[in-house]
């Protein structure tokens, strides 16, 4: 795959896609394998060009929190590398995954000669902010119900689209968490299971839980 046919770089010139090709070293990983851990110094910036990396943390029982999700095209833990702090949590390959992988210094030098590239990383992180935000706004509520709740709502019409660990890792569940509250939730008929996919039955139900 070129970078021309990567559509997160759409907006560059020819001159940027041949560079970044001339640089760019590909890599391909197995479902599971680790990326890097937390706590690593960056040393390279990774796009992800297929398939699709989570990043986690444990807590302090030592259950694991899924984070979040990059799904192919992306770019992997940018912020990190260009600001170059340690990686705050651990990426692990959820599926195959082939990235690219740039050296930092190199990048670097041609991001500040090159204003088409410096927006496609301004995107990039816009939108990586705005996950944030919305990852905060359901970790300032302290009861899990009360949150799973809110996000029920919040995703009405989207909700069937989701699995319980995307879900999980979008309000800082685990899936075992997640997976007790949405029992009680069905056995009070707020909800439902249809193959797989969770639908809400019930509203207003969940919308006294959280006033």
């Amino acid at each position: 795959m070129k970078f021309k046919e990567i559509s997160l770089f759409a907006s560059l010139d020819d001159a940027t896609y041949n560079y970044l090709e001339t640089i760019a070293i590909k890599r391909e990983f197995e479902a599971g394998k680790i990326l890097f851990y937390a706590g690593e110094q960056p040393q390279k910036f990774l796009v992800l060009a297929r398939g699709e990396v989570e990043v986690y943390k444990h807590d302090e029982k030592g259950n694991e929190i899924v984070l979040g999700q990059f799904v192919a095209p992306s770019l992997v833990a940018e912020m990190a590398t260009l600001k170059s702090i340690p990686y705050p949590a651990t990426a692990r390959c959820k599926s195959a995954v082939e990235i690219y992988e740039i050296g930092l210094e190199l990048l670097q030098s041609f991001i500040s000669k090159s204003s088409p590239l410096s927006q496609v990383l301004i995107n990039s992180l816009t939108k990586k902010i705005q996950h944030l935000e919305s990852v905060l706004k359901y970790a300032t509520i302290a009861n899990a119900s009360v949150r799973t709740a809110s996000f029920l709502i919040d995703h009405e019409h989207q909700i069937f689209q989701l699995t319980q660990r995307q879900i999980a890792s979008n309000i800082m569940l685990t899936p075992e968490g997640l997976s007790r509250i949405l029992k009680r939730f069905k056995e009070a008929g707020l909800i439902e299971v249809r193959s797989k996919k969770l639908h809400i039955i019930d509203l207003e139900g969940l919308q006294k839980l959280i006033s």
